[in-house]
């Protein structure tokens, strides 16, 4: 499960923070990820909640957010978004030269309410 690796290094990130910016408490973390990213998001939550117990996090409530995946078309210049996770056809041209540009496997913290 590499999602406890994941918020354990989430975690880190926020300390750090912390520590730089003087917050002692942590009451909301939102991140996005892509859909294509391989993050189960029950196994996310059920590890940010078992290595939150303690310390600032541990009030904290975890907001994901699964970001779609962006499309773009060579034949007709177009991007669009796309609720399959295999896109190989526009949706406007019906061309087959297309690319995912995003939702991939980015994982990024957007934001921290902190007190």
């Amino acid at each position: 499960m590499h999602e406890l690796s994941l918020i354990q290094s989430l975690l880190t990130i926020i300390e750090d923070n912390a520590k730089e910016h003087g917050f002692t408490k942590v009451n909301r973390v939102s991140l996005s990820c892509g859909r294509l990213s391989a993050v189960e998001p029950a196994a996310l939550e059920f590890a940010f909640n078992t290595l939150t117990q303690t310390g600032i996090c541990a009030a904290a409530q975890l907001e994901l957010e699964i970001l779609p995946l962006q499309v773009y078309c060579y034949d007709c210049n177009r991007e669009f978004t796309s609720p399959d996770s295999d896109p190989t056809i526009c949706p406007d041209c019906r061309g087959d030269q297309v690319m995912v540009t995003a939702g991939l496997q980015e994982l990024q913290l957007l934001e921290l309410d902190v007190d």
